[in-house]
C-alpha cells in the first residue's frame, strides 16, 4: 500500500506543479516580454539590413571618391602638359585641349555622383542610428520587465522549485517499472496518469464501473495484496483501497 499512497502523493505533486508553471507562464509580465522580445528581433533585423546598406553605400562612396582622385590626377598631369610651354605643335595642342575638356567634364559628373552618394551615406547613417537607439531602448525596457517578472515571479518559482525537488525525491521512492507505467500513463492522459477506486468509480474519468467488475478489482487487490489496478474505462493506474475511498 506504500508504493500507492506515495503515487498518489506524487500525482498531486504533479498537479500541483502544472498548475503553477501554468500560472508562471500566464503572468502578463511573461507574455509582455515575450512580445517585446519578438520586437527586438524584428528591430535587430532592421539594424542588420541597415549595417549592410551602410557597408555597401560607403564602399561605393570610396569607389566614387578614388575614380574622382584618378581624374583630377590625370587632368592636373594633362593641364602640365599644356602649360609647359613644352609643346608648341599646334595640332598637339588642340588634342590636349580636348582632353582637358573631356576630363573636366568627366570630373563634374564625377564629383555630382560623389555628392549624391555622400548624402545617401548621410541619410542611412542617420536611420542607422535612429534604429540603434530603439534597439537599445528595447533592450533596456526588457531589462526592467525581467526584472519586474523576477520580483513578483519569484516567489512562484521557488515554490515551483522546492515542489520539484519533492516530486524528484518521491519518484525515488517508487519502483522503477511502476514509475515508468505512471509516467507513460500521465504522458497520454493530460498529465493525470493515477486515480483511485471510489465506490464503484473512478475518481478521474467518472466513470462507474459494473459492480461486478468493482467487487473483481477489490478482491484481486485484496488476493494479490496489491491495490494497483488499471481502469477498464481511461486505462489510467487505479488505485483500490479496501475501504472503498
Amino acid at each position: 500500500m506504500k508504493q500507492a499512497e506515495t503515487l498518489l502523493t506524487l500525482a498531486e505533486r504533479d498537479l500541483e506543479i502544472a498548475r503553477l508553471a501554468r500560472q508562471l507562464d500566464e503572468m502578463p509580465e511573461k507574455t509582455a516580454i515575450l512580445e517585446l522580445r519578438h520586437k527586438i528581433k524584428e528591430i535587430e533585423a532592421l539594424s542588420q539590413r541597415a549595417r549592410r546598406f551602410m557597408e555597401q553605400a560607403n564602399a561605393t562612396l570610396r569607389r566614387l571618391e578614388d575614380e574622382g582622385s584618378s581624374i583630377e590626377a590625370h587632368f592636373q598631369t594633362e593641364q602640365a602638359k599644356a602649360t609647359s610651354g613644352e609643346t608648341s605643335d599646334h595640332k598637339e595642342l588642340q588634342n590636349l585641349a580636348r582632353e582637358l575638356d573631356s576630363l573636366r567634364k568627366q570630373k563634374d559628373r564625377k564629383d555630382t555622383e560623389t555628392l549624391k552618394q555622400m548624402e545617401c551615406v548621410e541619410a542611412g547613417q542617420a536611420k542607422a542610428t535612429t534604429i540603434e537607439a530603439s534597439l537599445a531602448k528595447a533592450h533596456a525596457r526588457e531589462a526592467q520587465m525581467v526584472a519586474t517578472f523576477r520580483e513578483r515571479g519569484g516567489a512562484l518559482q521557488g515554490r515551483l522549485d522546492a515542489l520539484s525537488r519533492e516530486r524528484a525525491a518521491m519518484a525515488a521512492l517508487i519502483r522503477p517499472s511502476l514509475l515508468e507505467r505512471y509516467e507513460q500513463a500521465r504522458a497520454l492522459k493530460h498529465g493525470i496518469g493515477v486515480g483511485t477506486l471510489v465506490g464503484s468509480t473512478c475518481s478521474v474519468c467518472r466513470i462507474e464501473l459494473p459492480a461486478e467488475r468493482a467487487q473483481a478489482l477489490r478482491e484481486d487487490a485484496h488476493r494479490t495484496n496489491d491495490p494497483i489496478g488499471t481502469c477498464p474505462n481511461c486505462h489510467r493506474i487505479l488505485i483500490v483501497r479496501e475501504d472503498g475511498r
